[in-house]
């Protein structure tokens, strides 16, 4: 059996790139039982252990991401983030030194789109690294209490991998088509979420796998996903389960899986889900990271640079003291902010 979680980041913000990422474990391959005594065992990845001296869990990203004001003396903008990720990285056996190796093949599908954003591009470039951001994964020894503390019997994570929505595709996928009628960010969230499951279960780790059980916080308020699950596998059998406020829950036969899918309120109190809201969180301040450091170089503004997380009260705020800065370097409106 194998298990796919699936977490955004930035859904809310007007400025920056949604961020969405899927984590993959394998467990046991002839087995397709699953129950919450199974879900439960994910829960000593809970426990608080030292890494690289910081008491770390897995966790929803807005619990385990320190701000400016909680790092007390870290000077990464990723902390915590990068540690739990960095037992993450040891634990898949990936081959990648650091977050720019790994970037391209995380986020294949979208390099095209990333690369024709100023202030997302030197992200892939070489020695165009932030100085400010970790440039190495933690050593093997310091995520050691965590390998031994987080063992989950019989399952592993063997992948992770993203979708970066830029601004510009944000809009591009808002515009009303030619009958007049348009999708929103609840639309996009959910193809592009399970796009990104349909493209892990291609992989050819999972061809020994038949049973697969999916797992998505829920998007917003949406209870019904039958309609976008039959959009992205429409040669599949899609059966509802269960549409209730706190869950709906699908059975998806292809030709090559059984699936079951969980949309989830607060979804991410599951760890596997965890585990993708702290991949999606990382990418995400990555790129806001290099937002900030391409306005900063070019700021004409009245007052000095400030960072922006992207937020709307914040981006309100860094939009007001950009213009001269937007104007000289002709910046399309539909480029930078997201209109929807």
């Amino acid at each position: 059996m194998f298990l796919i979680a699936v977490d955004e980041a930035g859904y809310g913000p007007k400025l920056g790139p949604l961020v969405i990422a899927a984590t993959l474990w394998e467990g046991p391959t002839e087995s397709s039982h699953w129950n919450d005594t199974i879900a439960e065992m994910w829960d000593v990845m809970k426990t608080p252990v030292s890494i690289d001296g910081q008491r770390i869990r897995v966790d929803d990203s807005k619990r385990v991401f320190q701000s400016r004001t909680q790092r007390r003396g870290d000077t990464s903008p990723l902390g915590n983030l990068h540690r739990a990720i960095s037992f993450a990285h040891h634990s898949m056996g990936r081959p990648e030194s650091n977050w720019q190796q790994r970037l391209p093949t995380m986020i294949p599908d979208d390099l095209h789109c990333v690369e024709s954003i100023p202030w997302l591009a030197d992200m892939l470039k070489p020695r165009r690294w932030l100085s400010e951001l970790p440039d190495e994964w933690l050593p093997e020894e310091s995520i050691v209490r965590a390998t031994q503390a987080w063992a989950v019997p019989d399952w592993q994570i063997t992948d992770a991998r993203a979708r970066m929505v830029t601004a510009k595709a944000f809009n591009a996928f808002c515009e009303p088509n030619a009958s007049g009628t348009s999708a929103n960010k609840s639309d996009l969230l959910g193809e592009t979420s399970l796009g990104l499951v349909a493209s892990m279960l291609n992989s050819q780790t999972l061809e020994s796998h038949n049973h697969g059980q999916i797992f998505f916080d829920r998007h917003g308020g949406r209870r019904y996903y039958a309609g976008v699950i039959a959009a992205i596998f429409p040669d599949a059998i899609v059966r509802v389960v269960d549409e209730t406020s706190r869950c709906s829950v699908y059975d998806v036969e292809t030709a090559t899986h059984q699936l079951r899918m969980h949309f989830t309120v607060k979804g991410d109190s599951f760890v596997p889900v965890a585990m993708s809201s702290l991949h999606a969180k990382c990418l995400r301040e990555i790129a806001m990271a290099f937002f900030n450091h391409h306005f900063e170089d070019r700021w004409l503004g009245p007052e000095p640079y400030q960072p922006t997380a992207g937020y709307p009260v914040d981006a309100d705020r860094f939009l007001a003291a950009a213009t001269a800065t937007l104007n000289s370097q002709s910046i399309a409106t539909s480029d930078l902010i997201r209109c929807r």
